[in-house]
């Protein structure tokens, strides 16, 4: 729900302890470090710390044993006195042994494919009683084993018998095929085999050379086939043990790799004087006590805390501190930008409007609980951050349904606000709920421009920026030409004439002209000496434009608010049409009314869920977030070591 305000700390000490400072109070703590040497561009006498890591390309090493080895990168206790030209050693040693071992398995396993492939092409040759030996050893005879189409073999059997050079014996006749052996002369083999092929003869070769008869073969195949499976088992089992045998020494190694990487690479953040180094980083505020403590123990160590106010020159990153309503909806506006560090963060203020929103135009108590629960199941089982979201929106729904008295559609179970019905109103007698429900919304839509407004001016105010606070379209000026004509057109319509020369031009034209001069009249509040630098011309011509897009973005903006009404008119609809079709498949109560009605909610769950949750997000980013949010924060990226995740 807020910013967590940051302080700049820019540490100095004896160039000797600067790896040892690190790991104290650098690494795995609340410090996102920042380029020392442009911070501190203007002390001469200062250079970059020498970068070239021992550790990178050993690191990488350990990653690639790993990834051979199939151990998932993950932390393990580690000796700090561990030696790099053992590790490397250790890992050539291991790496050797693991491909090893896979290439047998691996091996064993194409042996048995090989021979039970083998035995399968041999299947069809059990008719064949003469001894396999002999036909792989002629000498002036071909043959060829394979098989043509059994409508083929029909055809054009009497011409293979009446051919001198050719003898073909079938020895499996199927329904749609026939294997078979031919047998021709070597002068006449190149002949044969094209006119074969002419018939679709598919000719099959066996790699392994089988003995004895097909039975015998098939039976030895067979015993081959078990026995190398068998020793691919064991291959397969020697792996996974000695995987489980060296995974702990494995990610020590790797884990050792890890760390001494990342505390060499905050070298690249440091720099150096002729004795010292000097390092700066941001650190929470909240957090600063705990870090000098830490600092405390190096005598020679010196800290200078700045305020990130008083820090012209550096961007603070940006940590967000938020509730779990806030927590659960930032992933949606990190889609849209991180706020900047000056800027008030809107997590909670999205999450509470999209929930309003999506909760109107998808009210139904009965899809709403489905919903939530869908939700709470994608959140739990499978980790997913849109689960969460989707178990609030269904929440609202559920709470809007009870206000429209819907449940799966059918608007009788409960008392509520019937949207096809009509209202009587006194002063307006009967009046129908779909044109209120379009007026509430608009009306909706006037409410939260103008808080967007306000929440800008708040902005402005924590950003010193007067452009913001007073003369920009989302500031005072545009605030009170909004309502002014808000209120004008609301009294037109009671009757009551509010369009005099004061109110015009008071209310109307004053603030356009604010808008108009924003940039010079800004500077001169800011008290810049260059504000009245500026060309008539260009301040005339260019505010001109970018005045007619903010009138119109008032009105486009305010009608698109009529689309929360209209979704909320087009749930009812859909619902309308899926109990008219379970009426006509036999009515609500039967079999096929039932399912029909099943299958319809589920569809306008899926279907009109998804529409709203796109609509609402559009809403929150063009209506809303375009009026007070500027994004562009950086994210606070402490230096802390995810084991499980690979070096960039």
């Amino acid at each position: 729900m807020s910013v967590v305000p940051m302080k700049l700390l820019t540490m100095a000490g004896p160039l000797e302890r600067f790896d040892e400072v690190v790991r104290t109070c650098v690494i795995d703590q609340q410090f996102h470090p920042e380029s020392t040497l442009q911070m501190m561009h203007g002390v001469k006498g200062l250079m970059a710390l020498d970068y070239s890591n021992p550790y990178a390309a050993l690191l990488r090493r350990a990653e690639e044993v790993a990834d051979e080895a199939g151990v998932p990168l993950d932390y393990a206790p580690f000796d700090p006195s561990l030696d790099s030209d053992g590790l490397s050693a250790y890992f050539d040693q291991l790496e050797q042994e693991m491909l090893s071992l896979k290439r047998r398995q691996q091996t064993l396993q194409q042996q048995a494919e090989e021979s039970r492939t083998a035995a399968e092409q041999l299947e069809n040759l059990r008719g064949l009683g003469t001894d396999l030996d002999e036909l792989w050893g002629l000498d002036y005879v071909r043959f060829r084993y394979g098989w043509m189409p059994r409508e083929t073999f029909d055809s054009f059997q009497v011409t293979l018998n009446d051919e001198e050079d050719i003898f073909f014996f079938p020895t499996t006749l199927g329904s749609h095929r026939v294997y078979g052996v031919y047998f021709t002369t070597q002068e006449a083999h190149r002949r044969v085999d094209t006119l074969f092929n002419s018939l679709h003869f598919t000719r099959i070769h066996i790699d392994v050379q089988p003995h004895g008869t097909a039975e015998a073969a098939i039976a030895a195949l067979g015993r081959q086939a078990e026995q190398d499976a068998l020793a691919a088992d064991q291959a397969g089992r020697a792996l996974a043990t000695r995987r489980a045998e060296e995974r702990k020494r494995l990610l020590s190694g790797y884990s050792y790799l890890r760390y001494q990487n990342e505390c060499y690479d905050l070298r690249r953040y440091a720099c150096r004087s002729r004795d010292s180094f000097y390092l700066s980083g941001w650190v929470p505020a909240e957090a600063v006590n705990a870090f000098q403590e830490k600092m405390s123990r190096f005598p020679n160590l010196s800290c200078v805390v700045d305020d990130a106010g008083d820090v012209e020159y550096l961007k603070p990153p940006t940590k967000l501190k938020n509730s779990f309503l806030g927590r659960v909806f930032q992933p949606f506006l990190e889609m849209y930008g991180l706020p900047a560090y000056n800027e008030a963060d809107p997590s909670l203020f999205m999450a509470l409007t999209y929930c309003l929103f999506f909760g109107i135009m998808f009210g139904d108590l009965g899809q709403g609980l489905c919903l939530a629960l869908i939700g709470l199941v994608l959140a739990r089982w499978k980790k997913l951050w849109l689960g969460n979201i989707i178990a609030c929106c269904g929440l609202s729904g559920a709470v809007f349904g009870c206000v429209y008295g819907s449940v799966f559609g059918f608007e009788d179970l409960l008392p509520g606000f019937k949207i096809m019905e009509e209202s009587t109103l006194s002063g307006l007698g009967v009046v129908s709920n779909v044109l209120l429900l379009l007026v509430a919304s608009i009306l909706l839509g006037v409410f939260m421009l103008l808080l967007v407004m306000v929440i800008n001016i708040c902005n402005g105010v924590r950003q010193k920026n007067y452009e913001k606070i007073l003369f920009g379209p989302n500031g005072a000026a545009g605030i009170v030409f909004y309502a002014g004509v808000l209120i004008a057109g609301a009294s037109a319509l009671l009757g009551v004439d509010l369009v005099t020369p004061a109110y015009v031009l008071g209310v109307l034209v004053l603030p356009l002209a604010l808008m108009l001069l924003r940039q010079p009249l800004s500077k001169l509040l800011a008290r810049e000496a260059d504000w009245y630098k500026f060309s008539v011309g260009e301040v005339l011509g260019t505010g001109f434009f970018e005045l007619f897009e903010t009138l119109l973005s008032y009105l486009t903006n305010t009608l698109s608010f009529m689309r929360v009404g209209a979704y909320a008119i087009t749930h009812v609809g859909l619902m309308l049409v899926v109990h008219m079709l379970a009426e006509l498949s036999g009515g609500v109560g039967g079999p096929a009314g039932i399912a029909v009605l099943i299958l319809g909610n589920l569809f306008v769950m899926g279907f009109e869920g998804l529409l709203v949750g796109i609509q609402v997000l559009r809403l929150e980013f063009y209506e809303l977030f375009g009026r007070f949010y500027d994004d562009g924060g950086v994210a606070f990226a402490p230096k802390q070591i995810n084991y499980s995740s690979r070096v960039n």
